[in-house]
């Protein structure tokens, strides 16, 4: 069994990490004689313990340990199944605490969870003339799959950015802030702030949400996710900000295709009521 532990870069997440991989060495190989704990780069370079990239990894299952952020961070680079351990912070997308995991490793080894699979989008730049698409060629940009929300924003404060998006061959004009588009996971992020609806994981939908609209009569957006989202940047420098962490800056004129990307397989060690959860850690005491 491979397993490979992400860690939060702090100090309480490294102090979890090399407590985890303590456990789960004395737990693995007390049950089964081929297994393999490793860390990614970065927490293995300050544990000086033996490293793994992430992209690179191709074993049974990726522990994050940390919160949402590192959980997003990982997700952006693998489609090895995740199980997100919560440490501290919000961790509204991790399945389990760390004090649980300890509990509950038996399960890992008897394959005693469920995976569940979470919608991500993706974001590509559309290329139209031959010199676009050959310097594309040698220097590609690719956007990370989204877990959480895709966001075209202004780069300038001072600057409204105009947008154009087309769905089914119906264009909408938009100029604001921004506009961001976002999968269930995310609604209960970025998405619920800016006033997007809260969004069973459940379902298969994109969220199109306007950030400050200039007067613009556009509204928050509920689509199938099997539509595909053609948007433009028609005045105004952008920004393009994936989940919070990866992204560039575009031009005006740029063009790009949104659209369902491969889903993320999340493990649980236990059942889960979304509704609960939520009332818990958003509504507590009204």
């Amino acid at each position: 069994m491979d397993t490979l532990i992400v860690a939060k870069q702090n100090q309480l997440g490294l102090k979890m990490a090399q407590k985890l991989e303590k456990e789960l060495t004395k737990k693995f190989r007390s049950h089964i004689a081929d297994c393999s704990i490793q860390f990614d780069p970065s927490t293995a370079k300050r544990l000086k313990k033996r490293g793994m990239s992430i992209k690179k990894f191709s074993g049974d299952m990726l522990i994050t340990v940390g919160g949402d952020g590192t959980m997003l961070w990982a997700s952006h680079q693998t489609n090895v199944p995740i199980l997100p351990v919560k440490i501290e912070g919000h961790g509204f997308l991790c399945t389990v605490d760390f004090e649980s995991l300890l509990k509950n490793l038996d399960k890992l080894i008897t394959k005693e969870y469920t995976v569940t699979e979470r919608l991500r989008i993706k974001c590509n730049k559309i290329k139209y003339d031959r010199i676009e698409k050959y310097f594309s060629r040698i220097f590609p940009r690719i956007y990370p799959m989204s877990l959480n929300e895709i966001v075209f924003a202004r780069k300038r404060p001072s600057k409204i950015l105009n947008v154009e998006f087309v769905i089914d061959d119906v264009a909408f004009r938009f100029s604001g802030d921004g506009l961001m588009f976002s999968t269930p996971s995310g609604s209960t992020a970025y998405s619920l702030s800016a006033g997007g609806s809260i969004i069973d994981p459940s379902l298969d939908v994109i969220t199109i949400t306007p950030l400050y609209p200039f007067f613009s009569n556009i509204k928050p957006m509920v689509i199938p996710a099997s539509k595909q989202i053609i948007l433009k940047v028609t005045a105004g420098d952008c920004s393009i900000i994936v989940d919070g962490h990866g992204g560039e800056y575009v031009k005006a004129d740029s063009e790009f295709l949104i659209e369902k990307g491969e889903p993320l397989k999340v493990i649980n060690l236990e059942e889960h009521n979304f509704y609960k959860k939520f009332r818990t850690q958003f509504l507590q005491g009204q």
